[in-house]
């Protein structure tokens, strides 16, 4: 019988405990962001169980353990006389959805038996679902989390970092985003380049409908549900964009054939994707690098292995030495990798032809 260390044992046993601890915790951050609370608590006033229940019409016992275990996890402040209050801090990050820093979207309350049993099936034989197979959550889940990051902080902050690409914007360019999602990014780009006609390319239904309610009735924006495989040829685009998506394609080096032959000659390919390294030593750097492997398990493997002989990168296989393989196949000539101080998470890429 293998000799046991007892005090190894104890931390090994409290390491797994705290990963399930943390799952209990998301679910009540989940019940939190749904029901209302953290938003009620917004401002800084000091608050008692029952006056949040009435503020929100809900069981003052419920909402009781619920602040209890919230101040346990030290996402409220308690004071002996049982008064709860949300700090600024956790405002920033559980309420407002125009924060760099919010969060409370990524916390959708658990796995669906479902999408377990989506998982134990992928394992048996070697094929995912689909983004769309995941379901209206997700899509809901990816446009609370990535608006700020694909609209404002796009326009205001990435594209500038291009050289000559606002003001080629700004006197009117065609622009194409593949993975287009919810057309967050696509409407935000309509909006401040009324002169640009701005067109996304979207295969699952449930983002494309939500897209295209989004987009109203923007005179220069248009949603297709389709691939990005599915990018017109002929030289048309002055700017195509794949944010967050090229990980969770089944083929890359198709979408990179399709941007190569859709571009202009003078065009950009911008690509954002996550901050990663082609070496696990290094990515071991990363604080939520077992999140990020448990993120590509649920969604984005499942999603780059959804058809036969897909690539499956999964969320950290488009880092950038696979990037630049990738668009270099395809013809492009031209790979800048940069960074931007404020979204340590990702990395950015210029590709031109």
């Amino acid at each position: 019988m293998r000799s046991i260390d007892p005090d190894l044992l104890k931390e090994y046993t409290l390491r797994i405990w705290h990963y399930k601890q943390g799952e209990t915790v998301s679910l009540m951050v989940h019940l939190g962001d749904r029901l209302g609370l953290y938003r009620a608590m917004a401002g800084g006033r000091q608050m008692t169980s029952g006056e949040l229940a009435e503020r929100t019409g809900l069981s003052e016992r419920w909402i009781r353990e619920w602040l209890l275990g919230q101040a346990a996890a030290g996402l409220v402040e308690r004071t002996p006389e049982d008064g709860f209050s949300l700090g600024a801090e956790g405002e920033e990050v559980l309420v407002n959805e125009d924060s760099l820093a919010f969060s409370a979207g990524a916390f959708i309350g658990g796995f669906h038996p479902e999408r377990i049993e989506e998982m134990v099936d992928a394992f048996h034989s070697g094929i995912g679902v689909t983004y769309h197979q995941l379901g209206e959550p997700v899509a809901l889940q990816m446009d609370r989390m990535n608006g700020v990051w694909v609209g404002p902080f796009l326009v205001e902050q990435v594209l500038p970092g291009i050289d000559g690409l606002v003001e080629r914007l700004e006197a009117g360019g065609r622009v194409a985003e593949v993975g287009s999602g919810g057309g967050i990014t696509v409407r935000a780009l309509a909006e401040r380049f009324p002169a640009s006609t701005v067109v996304g390319y979207e295969p699952s239904g449930i983002a494309y409908s939500r897209a295209l309610r989004r987009i109203g009735d923007l005179p220069n924006a248009a949603i297709h549900q389709a691939r990005g495989e599915d990018l017109a040829d002929g030289s048309r685009y002055d700017l195509v964009l794949a944010l967050d998506c090229m990980h969770d394609v089944p083929f890359p080096d198709r979408i990179a054939a399709a941007v190569r032959r859709s571009l202009k000659d003078d065009g950009v390919w911008l690509i954002k994707d996550v901050h990663c390294s082609d070496v696990f030593e290094d990515n071991l750097k990363n604080p939520m690098l077992a999140m990020q492997y448990g993120y590509s398990l649920s969604a984005c493997l499942l999603s780059a292995a959804s058809e036969e002989g897909a690539a499956g990168l999964g969320t950290l296989g488009f880092h950038p030495v696979e990037a630049e393989r990738i668009v270099r196949g395809a013809g492009f000539t031209s790979f800048r990798e940069f960074r931007l101080k404020d979204d340590p998470t990702h990395n950015y890429y210029e590709v031109r032809p």
